[in-house]
């Protein structure tokens, strides 16, 4: 049976998981990585009014609603609809709520983490969100990623 034309090829649709699968695990580790230097940084400098701050906590925001954009739609924005019907399968779907579900219970963590800090230091509002966002945003990048990559490695 000839191949419809409009349907992507085997080997490109393999092509195209592997790069959303090391897209998101590259993007959960540097967005990781993003946040101990977040966290390193001293309290006082976090709370600056300085522009360079604003700029960095505007590229973090937009950040991770494009991360959270991705993992709620499986991406390939760019794909057409038919490729992105073919890559957003079962599997990948359940892989995604599966990472989705571990970024809310490490989101959950870090709320109650920051909870037990600040029965002894204060901490700002701005803090703990950055902190129970990134938990979950990571978690949920990371393990997609994962599930992704055992997945792939088995087929």
């Amino acid at each position: 049976m000839p191949e419809q034309p409009d349907r992507p090829s085997a080997e490109k649709i393999d092509r195209l998981q592997r790069r959303r699968t090391r897209l998101m695990f590259v993007q959960g580790l540097f967005f990781l990585l993003w946040q101990v230097n977040y966290f390193a940084t001293a309290p006082s400098e976090l709370n600056a009014g300085s522009a360079a701050n604003h700029v960095k906590v505007s590229a973090y925001l937009v950040w991770a609603l494009v991360l959270l954009a991705f993992l709620a739609t499986g991406g390939g924005w760019w794909d057409s609809r038919k490729v992105r019907e073919i890559l957003n399968d079962e599997t990948t779907r359940e892989h995604r709520r599966r990472g989705l579900e571990l970024g809310f219970w490490a989101a959950m963590a870090a709320t109650v983490v920051c909870y037990a800090i600040n029965l002894f230091e204060p901490l700002s509002t701005r803090v703990v969100i950055h902190a129970v966002l990134s938990a979950g945003v990571t978690a949920a990048l990371l393990r997609f990623g994962m599930l992704e990559r055992r997945a792939q490695a088995y087929g």
